[in-house]
C-alpha cells in the first residue's frame, strides 16, 4: 500500500510518510533520565507527535534488552473523574492490555499481579508485584495522563509518588507523564478534600519537563521529500516555505496540508509540481472544512479563560481586559498550543490559526447579516471597498446597540462584526491577511481581491489613536508597497451620537493617502 500523509493517530512508519522522532528530540537526553532512573514529563499541545515519539522510544528500550518499557494510554479512565477505584481498574486493565501486545510473553504480568488487595491503591500494588517479578528495570510511559481528573488523577499521582523509594527492584525504575500540559501547571479539585491541590505538590518527584517542540523548516522539507521519492512529485523550495511559514511547523498541520496537496487537490494530484500558490488554496480549504483538529481547536474559544487571553490578542492588548488575565489563565492557552510569544508580544500560534480564530467567532454573525457578496462586486470582478464600507456605516446606524450584547468576547464586538462584513463579502473571491498581537496596539488586515491590494487598520479609539494610527498605517503601507489605506477607530463606549457614526477624514501622512473613518 503507498504511503500518505497521517492525520489521525500516531504515525506508523510502513504506512505514513513521517520524521523519525530523534530528528525532533535528541534520543541521548530521553535515554540519560531513564538510566538514571528518573521521573520526568514529557508535554506539548495536541496532535503534535508525542505518542508517536514515545511509542517509539518504548519499542527501543525493549528491543535494546536493558529494560522493559511499556506505553499505555490511560484515556479510557477519563468518564470515571473522581471514583479513584474505578480508574485504578480502567488503568490496570490498560496496563495488561500494553504488556499483551508490547512486551514479550515471559515479561508480561501474570493474572495474580492483577489480583489487588486494596482497589483505590491498585497501581501501586500491581506495579510492584510485577516488577519483584520482572528480570530487568521497568520503564513506564504513560500517555494522557492530563485526561484525568480530581481525585482520579490525585490517586495515580500520589501511588506513583509513594512507590518512588522502592525503585528499581520493586517499582518501575523510570515513569514519563505524558500530556498536554505540565503537571505543575494543575491545579487539583479533590472532591475528597474539598480543596484546590497543585499538580507539583501530588508529583514531587519529578526531574524535568521537556516539551516536544514544532517542527522545523527541514522537518518540512524532509516529510514532503519522503513523498517526492515515492511518487516523483516534487515541491518547490517557495511552496516549502509557504507551507512552513502558514503551520508554523504544527505537525498535525503540516501533514493536512500535504495530505490535502497530494493527495486532494486536483491540480496538485495529478503530478504537478506543488507550488506555493497550491499551498495558499489549500490552506483556504482547510479552513472552510473545518477539519476535526480545527474544529477541536475553534471549541476551545468558548471556554471563559481561552476567551479573556484570545480576546486581548484580538484587541491587540488595547482592551481593558488585559488585568484581569491571569499568568495561569496564558499558560493554560499556551499550552494549548493556541498562542505563542512572538516578537511585538503573545499572538496566535501560526497564520492558519490566525485565520481560523477570528472566522469562528464571527461565523454566525456573518450568516446573520445577510449581505449578497455580489452587490460590491464591479462588473470587471473588482472589490468596491468603499461601497462596502459605506453600507457597513448604515448597519451600524442601525444596529449599534446590539453590537456589544454577546455574551464572550464582548469589548472585540466592534472588530469582529467588522471582521464578519469583510469575510461575507471578501471570502467569495478573496483572502485576507491579519496581522495582530497583545503589544501591536492595532489589527493590520491586507486583502487581496480582483487583482487588487487594500490595506485596513482596524484601532480603538483614544486621545492618542489618531496620530498613533497614522503613524502605524503608513508604515504597513510603505512594508505593503501601497499608498492608500483605510483607518478605522471604534469608540469604546455606548455610542450617543449616532450621526458621528461613519464620520470620515482624508489624511496624508508620510507620503501615503489615509482614510480614518470612526464608528
Amino acid at each position: 500500500m503507498a504511503k500518505f500523509f497521517n492525520t489521525s493517530g500516531p504515525c506508523i512508519a510502513r504506512d505514513h510518510y513521517m520524521i523519525e522522532p530523534w530528528m525532533r528530540f535528541e534520543r541521548q537526553k530521553l535515554l540519560g533520565l531513564v538510566d538514571n532512573k528518573r521521573y520526568f514529563i514529557l508535554h506539548a499541545p495536541r496532535q503534535t507527535g508525542k505518542t508517536t515519539m514515545m511509542r517509539a522510544f518504548a519499542r527501543h528500550l525493549t528491543a535494546e534488552g536493558r529494560y522493559a518499557a511499556l506505553y499505555v494510554n490511560i484515556e479510557a479512565a477519563q468518564s470515571f473523574r473522581n471514583d479513584a477505584e474505578k480508574v485504578n481498574k480502567v488503568i490496570l486493565s490498560e496496563m495488561n492490555i500494553a504488556a499483551r501486545l508490547g512486551l514479550p510473553e515471559n515479561r508480561r504480568p501474570r493474572a495474580e499481579h492483577l489480583q489487588v488487595q486494596e482497589p483505590g491503591n491498585g497501581i501501586r500494588e500491581f506495579l510492584t508485584h510485577w516488577c519483584l517479578d520482572l528480570d530487568r528495570p521497568l520503564v513506564l510511559f504513560i500517555d494522557e495522563i492530563d485526561a484525568l481528573i480530581g481525585d482520579g488523577l490525585l490517586s495515580v499521582l500520589r501511588q506513583l509518588r509513594a512507590g518512588y523509594n522502592d525503585r528499581p527492584e520493586s517499582f518501575p525504575l523510570s515513569v514519563c507523564l505524558i500530556g498536554v500540559r505540565d503537571i505543575r501547571d494543575y491545579r487539583i479539585f479533590s472532591e475528597k478534600e474539598q480543596r484546590h491541590i497543585v499538580g507539583g505538590s501530588a508529583f514531587n518527584i519529578k526531574e524535568k519537563s521537556l516539551v516536544l517542540e514544532n517542527f522545523a523548516r527541514e522537518h518540512v522539507a524532509a516529510l514532503y521529500g519522503q513523498h517526492t521519492r515515492e511518487t516523483g512529485q516534487e515541491f518547490e523550495d517557495a511552496a516549502v516555505d509557504r507551507a512552513f511559514h502558514v503551520t508554523d511547523g504544527q505537525p498535525w498541520l503540516v501533514n493536512a496540508l500535504g495530505r490535502e496537496l497530494c493527495f486532494e487537490d486536483p491540480p496538485a494530484a495529478e503530478g504537478k509540481t506543488v507550488t506555493a500558490a497550491h499551498v495558499d488554496a489549500a490552506v483556504e480549504r482547510l479552513i472552510r472544512r473545518r477539519d476535526v483538529h480545527l474544529d477541536q481547536l475553534a471549541d476551545k474559544l468558548t471556554e471563559p479563560r481561552v476567551a479573556r487571553v484570545i480576546q486581548d490578542i484580538l484587541l491587540s492588548g488595547q482592551g481593558p481586559g488585559t488585568g484581569e488575565i491571569t499568568s495561569d489563565d496564558r499558560q493554560y492557552v499556551l499550552d494549548l498550543g493556541l498562542i505563542r510569544k512572538g516578537r511585538l508580544g503573545w499572538e496566535i500560534a501560526n497564520p492558519i490559526y490566525r485565520e481560523v480564530v477570528p472566522r469562528e467567532l464571527t461565523s454566525v454573525m456573518e450568516d446573520q447579516i445577510g449581505q449578497d457578496p455580489g452587490n460590491y462586486v464591479t462588473p470587471e470582478g473588482k472589490l468596491d471597498l468603499e461601497k462596502l464600507l459605506a453600507e457597513l456605516v448604515v448597519f451600524y446606524r442601525r444596529h449599534h446597540e446590539l453590537i456589544t450584547r454577546r455574551k464572550t468576547y464582548t469589548e472585540a464586538a466592534h472588530h469582529l462584526v467588522f471582521l464578519a462584513w469583510l469575510h461575507r463579502v471578501v471570502n467569495g473571491g478573496g483572502s485576507i491577511e491579519r496581522e495582530y498581537a497583545v503589544g501591536l496596539d492595532r489589527m493590520d488586515l491586507h486583502i487581496r481581491f480582483g487583482g487588487e491590494e487594500f490595506a485596513v487598520e482596524l484601532k480603538l479609539h483614544h486621545k492618542n489613536a489618531l496620530a498613533e494610527g497614522k503613524e502605524q498605517l503608513a508604515g504597513y503601507l510603505e512594508r505593503l508597497g501601497l499608498d492608500h489605506g483605510y483607518l478605522i477607530l471604534f469608540r469604546r463606549s455606548n455610542i450617543q451620537d449616532v450621526d458621528r457614526i461613519g464620520a470620515r477624514e482624508e489624511v496624508r501622512h508620510k507620503g501615503r493617502r489615509i482614510s480614518v473613518i470612526v464608528f
